[in-house]
This record gives structure tokens, C-alpha cells and sequence, in this order.
């Protein structure tokens, strides 16, 4: 089999030291044919200072502070791959990921295959807990009724369902990866590999625990695939809207009381 190129695009916004580690985890992979793009959204970091301790990956810096999605958009337009990883510059990717991916994209009948995930660490919470993404096929309506994926890091795409179903979209405050994956598997089919291949860590400004953020990202989200919902039915539709009122009241309990008020109200 043929080994295709692979980008791997970094955003990055003041956090060097996470940054080192995952541009570490990404030179780690034992599939060699890929490059390391790094997009800094105008932070303070010394790139050149980057330069010099990484030659072989990419860097750029925003002229302005755009936000994570536009530095993931502007890493897939400078992207040379034939498959796309993203990975925010908190997380990490287990040696084997890429290979394991590529070989379950080669292996597949589906010329329809656009998405290959996988299992992974989670450590936002203080403690490990294993997300086991096992999906296959077309999941489009699983996914319009709930977050049956998670982890931007954990997929590996092909570049031309972006051809497809465009970028990331730069108006979503959070919730980025579940709009994309949803915008995805209404074109294309979703397949994983039965293994633990990256880790999403804790960090100080993690997105998930800023609860304006979230709510403002659900209220944008719900609103747009709207439509969505009501092509599936009046009772589909009536479910999600009441789904968004139990999401908003989550959000507001994690803002008043805290993170550990706010994960006693998780289900998994």
C-alpha cells in the first residue's frame, strides 16, 4: 500500500508548553510521511525561538487574534495532505494513531469512508476517563440527537470531504468539532479503530469549562441545524428543543455553583 501524505495542523495561542508537547506527540508517530503545521492566533510565543527546536514543522502566525477555528481553517488552506488531523496544542496523539487510521482508510471497501476515529484518554476532569467512539457507517442521525463522537484529535479525515462540507465555522464560541462531524457524516460515512490513540488533557482556560462560552455555542448550534431537526419529524424537533433547554441549564449551574456541580449534572 501506498503511504499518502498526512497534515497534522496545530492551533496555538499562548501556551508554549503544551504547544512542545504536542508537536512532540505528532513527530512521534511511527507513520512517517506527514507534516506539522502550527498556526499561532497572534500570541506572544517566539516562533523563531520554535523554529530553531523544530525545523521540521511549520509555523505561522495570525496578523490578529481570529480564534481557534480560523486558525484550523487557515492550517487545512496551507495543508498539503491527501488526510487531515487536527490537534489542539493541549492534546496528544499516541504513536500508532496515524498508522492505525490509514490503514483502516486503505483497508475499507467504503469509497464513501470520509472519517476514521478512535478511542481516547480524557483528562479534562481532573481524572482519567476513556471515550470509546464506537461508530461506524452512516451516523447522521445518531448524531443530530446526541454527541455520539468526541475529540477533534481523535479523527483523521479525508481532505476531500472538506471540498464537501467546508471548514470549521468561526461563529461557534464552542462545540466546533460536534458541527463539523455533524456536517460530515450527512455526506459521508464514519468508521473507527477499536483502540486508545490520543488523550485530550486538562488545561488553566480549557474551552469546556468556560460556561458563557458553551452556552452561547448551544444556543448558535441548536439554531443552526434547526432545519435539520424538523426534517426528521415535529417530535424529533420538539426533543432537541428541550434537549437545548436542559444544555442551558447545565451551563448555568457549572457558572454559579462551579466545575463540580457542573459534572454531577453529566450523564454518561
Amino acid at each position: 500500500m501506498n503511504s499518502p501524505l498526512v497534515s497534522i495542523v496545530i492551533p496555538t495561542y499562548n501556551r508554549p508548553g503544551h504547544l512542545v508537547r504536542a508537536i512532540e506527540s505528532a513527530l512521534r508517530q511511527t507513520y512517517e510521511n506527514i507534516e506539522i503545521i502550527v498556526v499561532d492566533d497572534c500570541s506572544d510565543l517566539d516562533l523563531d525561538q520554535f523554529r530553531e527546536e523544530f525545523p521540521a514543522v511549520k509555523l505561522y502566525k495570525n496578523s490578529d487574534n481570529r480564534g481557534a477555528c480560523f486558525s484550523r481553517n487557515r492550517g487545512l488552506e496551507i495543508a498539503s495532505g491527501d488526510y487531515i488531523n487536527f490537534l489542539d496544542d493541549d492534546d496528544e496523539l499516541y504513536p500508532d494513531k496515524i498508522a492505525l487510521q490509514i490503514q483502516k482508510f486503505q483497508r475499507s471497501a467504503d469509497p464513501n469512508l470520509g472519517m476514521v476515529t478512535c478511542h481516547l484518554e480524557d483528562y479534562r476532569s481532573g481524572n482519567k476517563q476513556i471515550v470509546r467512539n464506537r461508530v461506524n457507517g452512516d451516523v447522521y442521525r445518531l448524531l443530530l440527537s446526541k454527541f455520539a463522537i468526541a475529540g477533534t484529535e481523535s479523527m483523521l479525515f479525508k481532505r476531500s470531504v472538506f471540498d464537501e462540507v467546508g471548514g470549521f465555522d468561526e461563529n461557534l464560541q464552542s462545540s466546533q468539532e460536534y458541527d463539523l462531524f455533524l456536517r460530515v457524516s450527512e455526506l459521508f460515512t464514519v468508521d473507527y479503530v477499536d483502540k486508545i490513540l490520543s488523550r485530550k488533557n486538562r488545561s488553566s482556560d480549557q474551552i469546556s469549562l468556560n460556561f458563557d462560552k458553551k452556552m452561547a455555542g448551544a444556543k448558535y448550534l441548536f439554531k443552526k441545524h434547526d432545519e435539520r431537526y424538523r426534517q426528521i419529524g415535529f417530535l424529533f424537533w420538539l426533543k432537541m428543543r428541550l434537549k437545548l433547554r436542559g444544555l442551558i441549564c447545565r451551563f448555568y449551574i457549572g457558572k454559579w455553583f462551579g466545575e463540580k456541580a457542573y459534572r454531577l449534572t453529566i450523564r454518561d
